[in-house]
């Protein structure tokens, strides 16, 4: 029933054609739906339980059955069709390949059945020709279920050729596509990314030409402010000159005049200039048997040796010397106006003993009087030059007149800490010989820190073979150096072997050598200091010692005289001298010498033979 519901389903052009249609039977076809073996076995079955006809007129009593077995045989082949043009067509009507697959499932099982119908209610008219037609129906229906199956299975390679052709086509299209597309996307965002790089790169040119010109801009304003600044400077410095010009044609001119009242002055009252005389004699003390001037003694006499010098000056000017014992007595004794008229005074190193130091408290409490300060000795540090300044006052000093003495010194305690005598003489005492290296092993370089290197350099040079280096502020000539080597003073320190300290103590040369010097120097460096002790921290020095930079030392100078730092007085490697480079005949004869020459010219011309160098302006 199922088979024929579905056969009355199907469109009207999927059964076959048979050439005749009884006409009482109806066109429902009543059938069950087996598979076709179970189709022939039914058949068997059914044959066997029939009874056989045997009657050839009983066989054509059946209208019926006649009619389909001579209808049968001329349309054997009738449902016998062209697959492939019946799923062409199936196709055409719109029916997917699953559909047209089971559509020609269900019409193979309809003419099963009805070849099974026919079989099992038509009789044959005989055995032999239905055997035959039987046969031939059997081969006739494997041939067309082997041709079905072919065309199917043609149907289904042609199917899945065209499946997989598609698909590859599809997927190879699809690849290129994505292909294209990532080319495609690769391609814009290198064009994105050069075009970023170009526009960034124009940019940063841009940045960099706005930079170069803004720096140009600043460096043309910052030189016109730098030639606006010289030229401001140069018309100061002009005004400046112009004003000193000025100044000093005032200061000539009445210092002339004053110069001429004075000179009227004296002739009317017959008075000398008035001079006066600060020392002490505890630097060099001659012999007790010295002759002193005026029945003076040795202790309070403040000139020992150029009495024809103090007596020639003594000639043009009133000698005064104070009283006072000490700092408080003689400002006292200034305020008192006990040296009113005073024009020039002559000190010495020892005068501080009294006097203290020449500060601008006791400038001030001077004279007016006084605009000469002439000093014994080639350092000044003890007097303030820029207070003098201040008051009007004119410093001299000898600057040369202690050179040979103290070289002396100082090649002393260069043998001395090259030879290590401090100590081979303290051993010897104590009954032990003990040998020592000189300075004729490997050559020395022995520089000087100084002014005048050129008279050590000839004689060091000379004796010893050293090669001498220095270094100054300003270079020498060619004609001072006398061979002396000009450095800078790293090269100094780093390069020496022995290091002579030979400068004027002031405010930038004071502790001039300390612990950041001492670390420049090469290890084992001897150094000698007969210039002032202040240009040398002394607890630098000890500490230097105690590490081996310092292999030696010997010291004419210390930082706070009288006192001497323990460390020093402990260590037998130092050389100590009780500051007495200048103590000779000759040289405190010199210095004195030096010193009333510039009383006399100070007194006489209002001039002096050897301002330092801090008031050559004013000279």
């Amino acid at each position: 029933m199922a088979t024929a519901a579905t056969a009355e389903m199907l469109p009207r052009f999927l059964l076959p054609r048979l050439s005749w249609q009884p006409a009482t039977a109806p066109r429902r076809l009543v059938a069950v739906a087996i598979p076709p073996l179970a189709a022939r076995q039914l058949q068997q079955l059914s044959h066997a339980r029939r009874p056989r006809i045997t009657s050839a007129r009983s066989d054509r009593s059946s209208p019926i059955l006649s009619r389909a077995f001579h209808a049968s045989a001329p349309r054997a082949r009738d449902h016998h069709f062209d697959t492939l043009k019946f799923v062409k067509r199936l196709r055409d009507e719109g029916f997917t390949e699953e559909q047209s697959v089971a559509m020609m499932k269900v019409l193979s099982d309809v003419i099963e059945e009805r070849e099974a119908f026919l079989l099992t209610t038509l009789r044959p008219a005989n055995s032999i020709q239905n055997l035959t037609r039987t046969m031939v129906l059997r081969e006739d229906s494997a041939k067309a279920t082997y041709t079905q199956k072919v065309d199917f299975a043609k149907l289904r390679s042609e199917l899945l050729s065209a499946d997989s052709t598609e698909t590859n086509t599809t997927r190879g299209a699809h690849e290129r596509l994505s292909n294209d597309i990532a080319k495609l996307g690769s391609r814009l965002r290198d064009e994105v990314a050069r075009t970023q790089a170009s526009v960034r790169l124009d940019l940063n040119l841009e940045k960099g030409r706005i930079r170069e010109e803004a720096l140009g801009q600043e460096l043309k304003i910052k030189e016109t402010e730098t030639k606006i600044e010289q030229e401001v400077a140069a018309l100061r410095e002009k005004l400046e000159q112009v004003k000193f010009q000025t100044l000093q044609w005032l200061m000539g001119v009445c210092t002339g005049f004053a110069a001429v009242l004075l000179g009227a002055w004296r002739l009317l009252i017959s008075e000398k200039p008035r001079f006066l005389l600060l020392g002490s004699l505890e630097l060099f003390v001659p012999p007790p048997t010295a002759p002193m001037p005026n029945g003076t003694t040795a202790t309070d006499q403040p000139v020992n040796s150029a009495h024809d010098a103090l007596a020639s000056v003594a000639q043009i000017g009133g000698m005064i010397q104070p009283t006072a014992t000490n700092r408080a007595d003689f400002l006292a004794e200034c305020q008192s106006e006990a040296f009113s008229g005073v024009e020039a005074i002559f000190r010495t190193y020892g005068s501080a003993r009294i006097t203290g130091l020449f500060d601008e408290e006791l400038v001030s409490a001077l004279p007016k009087s006084c605009r000469f300060v002439c000093h014994k000795g080639a350092g000044y540090d003890q007097i303030d030059v820029a207070a003098c300044r201040a008051r009007g006052i004119r410093v001299s000093n000898t600057p040369t007149a202690v050179d040979e003495a103290t070289a002396d010194v100082t090649l002393f305690l260069i043998l001395g800490t090259l030879r290590n005598l401090n100590v081979a003489m303290k051993t010897l005492r104590q009954g032990t010989f003990r040998g020592a290296s000189g300075p004729d092993g490997d050559p020395a370089r022995l520089p000087a820190l100084g002014h005048d290197p050129a008279r050590r350099a000839k004689c060091w040079a000379r004796v010893f073979g050293m090669k001498i280096r220095y270094y100054n502020r300003n270079r020498l000539a060619a004609e001072d150096e006398a061979g002396a080597e000009y450095v800078d003073f790293a090269t100094l320190l780093a390069e020496s072997d022995v290091l002579s300290l030979n400068l004027p103590l002031n405010p930038k040369t004071r502790h001039i050598i300390s612990t950041k010097e001492f670390g420049m120097m090469k290890r084992g460096i001897v150094i000698v200091n007969t210039a002032r002790g202040a240009v040398m921290d002394e607890a630098a020095l000890v500490e230097a010692l105690d590490r081996g930079i310092v292999s030696s030392a010997g010291l004419d100078v210390f930082e706070h005289e009288p006192e001497v730092h323990p460390g020093l007085l402990a260590n037998d490697k130092v050389m100590l001298v009780p500051h007495m480079g200048t103590w000779t005949e000759e040289t405190e004869t010199k210095m004195e010498e030096w010193a009333l020459d510039n009383v006399r010219l100070a007194l006489q011309q209002g001039r002096l033979k050897s301002i330092v160098p801090e008031q050559k302006d004013m000279q």
